[in-house]
């Protein structure tokens, strides 16, 4: 399922760390609509997989050292889920806190308008994808000072990247599709390097397009729930070429 989100602003400037915001609206709203659903969630399970991704689109914005400035006041929030539950909770959720003031950092959110869009069928082996949030590729090992960050463009990004794709296609589909997972090849197009402000680091990260071969139920996976690492924060949400 995937929707897009109308948010106004109160003024024109929010914090460069833009995804750790909408991360708290999205939580705020899932808390208040269903507590058993926020801690099962993001409390029951530490680090649990999500299978959602979004992106933010803040049209003709300006970057600074350490905030954006958004001339029109107006933000798009891009949502995508594999999950249909996920769905229905973000839907129903943003509709509950609908015209409802979010602040933030010297500033405030209000949830304007929330659509559905239509999704893409996949049915071939093979999709091109274009990136709607930059991918992170990270090898994560239970705290930040043992975490680090690669670009596709690097033949150790590429490994990091597979290794974490496999554990999340198996996480999803289960030992029996481990022949299948085995198979997904990938080829990286028009990589650029970028670094991403996100609770306060750096994280460098990859805007591109990919090329997946894999069979349609696992390309129709990262279609919706998106690829890398830190999707359920706002990397690697793509769309079909």
């Amino acid at each position: 399922m995937r929707f897009n989100v109308e948010l106004l602003l109160e003024n024109e400037v929010i914090p460069k760390d833009k995804n750790r915001i909408i991360l708290s609206l999205i939580k705020y709203n899932f808390s208040s609509y269903d507590k058993n659903y926020y801690s099962q969630l993001y409390e029951k399970t530490p680090n649990k997989i999500k299978s959602y991704t979004f992106s933010l689109y803040m049209g003709n914005c300006k970057f600074l050292r350490e905030e954006i400035v958004i001339p029109g006041k107006k933000m798009i929030l891009n949502f995508s889920t594999y999950d249909i539950r996920d769905g229905i909770m973000f839907y129903n959720s943003f509709l509950k806190n609908k015209a409802i003031k979010f602040p933030i950092k010297d500033n405030s959110i209000i949830i304007s308008k929330i659509n559905l869009n239509k999704e893409k069928p996949i049915k071939e082996n093979q999709a091109i994808y274009r990136t709607l949030s930059p991918i992170s590729v990270r090898n994560h090992f239970g705290d930040n000072k043992r975490t680090w960050y690669y670009s596709l463009n690097d033949t150790k990004g590429q490994e990091v990247f597979k290794k974490n794709l496999k554990y999340q296609l198996v996480d999803r589909f289960g030992n029996d599709s481990l022949l299948d997972i085995e198979d997904v090849k990938f080829d990286v197009l028009n990589n650029k390097e970028v670094k991403v402000k996100h609770y306060n680091i750096e994280v460098l990260a990859n805007i591109c397009y990919l090329k997946i071969k894999a069979k349609p139920y696992i390309l129709d996976y990262l279609y919706k729930a998106g690829i890398g690492s830190q999707r359920s924060t706002g990397f690697g949400m793509v769309d079909l070429v």
